[in-house]
């Protein structure tokens, strides 16, 4: 095959392993113009040097150049300016790559969540209504949102918070875990009373970071028992566990918090909510 070998679409198409479709495309937008044309027929053919340069698109199109992009770097057609592009593409592909971990990491621990709730849905009529627990809760980190909300009570879902820490770890570029606890600092049961009321929205993530909105949680003795259905209804098993903490000569150390396993925005079905009621304890001394 000479230098002046004259190809078609259908043979460029064929030696490229680029669709026909995509050639013409490119001849329309002016990328790659086939450089001759047969007055007879009116075909257009390309040039050798043309299949070297749609092989050059083709490379840069597997790297995820856009068609401007490629337009300018073939145009230009130095080596130093095609390195400064491939750094600047390497960039932006690891930031696409960080971006897609957090989505697996926060998507994962979501499947996870949802799974240890759907077991308990499953099982919820083994769940008998006095069924609490002594557990050791072990220590995690969370990122937060602190502040007082003004004639609170718990049966409320408030929107804004939730939105406002998940709106933080996306901020944070932090891979969250997903699972929500809201600590409630205030006497027990308070929450529920309409008064200003002192509430913590955090989310557990992967490590410890250094900032004012993160801290760790758990590493504690507490008494906890599961809520399954009407979020509205919470305040019975927060009573129920209460009482059980009093005549069980306990003593309550510390703010009670709630972990949403399958929470009001998780899913749109208040038979399907499931919560964890989390009160930190101690033995009374004799």
């Amino acid at each position: 095959m000479n230098a002046d070998y004259k190809f078609s679409i259908r043979e460029v198409s064929e030696i490229c392993n680029i669709p026909s479709k995509t050639l013409r495309y490119y001849d329309e937008i002016e990328l790659v113009v086939p450089e001759f044309r047969d007055e007879v027929n009116r075909y257009r053919y390309y040039s050798k040097n043309q299949l070297v340069t749609l092989c050059i698109i083709r490379k840069l199109r597997s790297m995820d150049f856009g068609l401007k992009e490629i337009q300018s770097i073939i145009t230009g057609n130095k080596a130093d300016d095609l390195e400064k592009n491939i750094e600047i593409k390497l960039t932006e592909l690891l930031d696409e790559i960080n971006c897609l971990q957090r989505k697996y990491a926060s998507t994962s621990a979501f499947l996870q969540r949802l799974k240890t709730g759907v077991d308990l849905l499953n099982v919820k009529d083994a769940i008998i209504p006095g069924d609490i627990k002594i557990e050791q809760i072990p220590q995690m980190y969370l990122v937060f949102t602190r502040k007082t909300m003004s004639n609170y009570s718990n049966i409320d879902v408030s929107v804004h918070r939730w939105v406002e820490i998940l709106d933080l770890c996306d901020s944070l570029n932090l891979k969250n875990k997903g699972t929500i606890i809201v600590t409630y600092f205030c006497n027990p049961l308070e929450q529920f009373l309409y008064t200003d009321t002192d509430i913590e929205f955090g989310i557990t993530v992967d490590s410890s970071e250094e900032g004012d909105c993160f801290r760790t949680f758990g590493d504690i003795t507490a008494a906890t028992a599961i809520h399954v259905g009407n979020y509205a209804d919470i305040i019975h098993t927060h009573i129920r566990l209460v009482q059980w903490i009093n005549q069980n000569q306990y003593k309550i150390i510390g703010p009670v918090s709630e972990e949403f396993i399958i929470s009001p925005l998780d899913i749109n079905n208040i038979d399907q909510h499931v919560t964890k009621i989390i009160i930190p304890i101690e033995k009374k001394k004799k």
